[in-house]
């Protein structure tokens, strides 16, 4: 039975992972979910049925459009396996407890704002909406609503917090400091997190982004790097360690 779970997990997150790393170029390309199907970005010519399987025909195909051979980019090949990986870890680390649905509603949001943020700079606002309310779902089932409101309190300060840093900086260096998707997505970080593992989950994504940025500085010469997708990152280590990184923390800062 268990390892019938795991298979059914790692399908349906290949299959999300396809799905959302399609929306994460549609949103921003004001390309409808449904319609056309699936195509080629080059070409514009639809995909047949067998040219669309999550991660096997990427492997088959490799890695180009059996039409024109353009290449497809490596980030959908990545969202699927993101999926594939993250929604069957997430059962053998949670089972079908109440973090299990929150790193479940984080690994899919990371999986649209890596290509939405990456390629376009551009985090939607429908997906933080679907996002947060799929969070409150998760709050209320599992924490009874009490939880819920204090939750929302949470997500309001923070949001709060981040529009007041974002003026700060922009009066600082004199141009736009902070995104207002990225301020809005740490409103939905708070939450699921609460207003200190926010914090911490902001101190990650930072120190991870100052990594990438040195790593890649060369292709990033106008020091301009997508923060979304380490923010989700970063939450999503406070879900997956939160165990552990927490107490140290707050054990750390007399909390």
């Amino acid at each position: 039975m268990e390892a019938i779970i795991y298979i059914w997990l790692a399908a349906l997150g290949a299959i999300f992972g396809s799905f959302l790393g399609c929306m994460g170029y549609r949103i921003p390309n004001k390309i409808k979910t449904t319609y056309p199907s699936s195509f080629c970005s080059n070409c514009k010519k639809p995909l047949k049925w067998y040219m669309n399987i999550p991660v096997f025909s990427y492997i088959f195909l490799h890695g180009k459009c059996a039409y024109c051979k353009s290449k497809i980019g490596v980030i959908y090949f990545i969202c699927e396996l993101i999926g594939l990986v993250l929604f069957p870890m997430n059962y053998y680390l949670f089972k079908f407890d109440m973090n299990f649905f929150l790193a479940t509603i984080f690994d899919c949001l990371l999986i649209v704002t890596i290509v939405s943020d990456f390629l376009y700079y551009y985090i939607s606002d429908r997906v933080l909406i679907i996002s947060g309310l799929l969070i409150l779902i998760v709050l209320y089932a599992f924490e009874g609503p009490t939880e819920m409101l204090y939750s929302l309190a949470y997500a309001l300060v923070l949001f709060l917090v981040m529009l007041g840093l974002k003026f700060l900086g922009n009066s600082m260096f004199g141009r736009e400091s902070l995104g207002d998707g990225d301020i809005k997505l740490m409103a939905v970080i708070g939450l699921a997190l609460g207003i200190f593992n926010s914090f911490v989950t902001l101190f990650f994504a930072s120190v991870i982004a100052l990594v990438f940025s040195l790593i890649t500085i060369k292709k990033h010469k106008d020091g301009v790097i997508p923060f979304g997708p380490f923010i989700i990152f970063g939450a999503m280590l406070l879900i997956y360690f939160g165990s552990v990184i927490t107490p140290y923390l707050t054990e750390l800062f007399s909390l």
